[in-house]
């Protein structure tokens, strides 16, 4: 599952890498409405075990948010 979310974050980096500002907001901001805590967990965990990913999906993790007290 981690590779599907590495995949479909790549996806959302590619799409807002020609957009105006700051492309690492932009994924952090789509994952945060549109994801769910456990994707968005699952994201994490994989990115801070070192898989590796896009840069941009590097620059978003640290906007990534997760609820206080689950692991977060």
């Amino acid at each position: 599952m981690p590779d599907k979310l590495i995949r479909m974050a790549t996806q959302i980096a590619d799409f807002f890498r020609s957009q105006p500002g700051q492309p690492e907001l932009a994924v952090a901001g789509h994952i945060n409405d549109f994801w769910t805590y456990r994707m968005r967990a699952q994201l994490i965990e994989a990115l801070r075990a070192g898989a590796a990913a896009d840069p941009i999906v590097q620059a978003a993790a640290p906007h990534i948010h997760l609820p206080a007290g689950q692991g977060g």
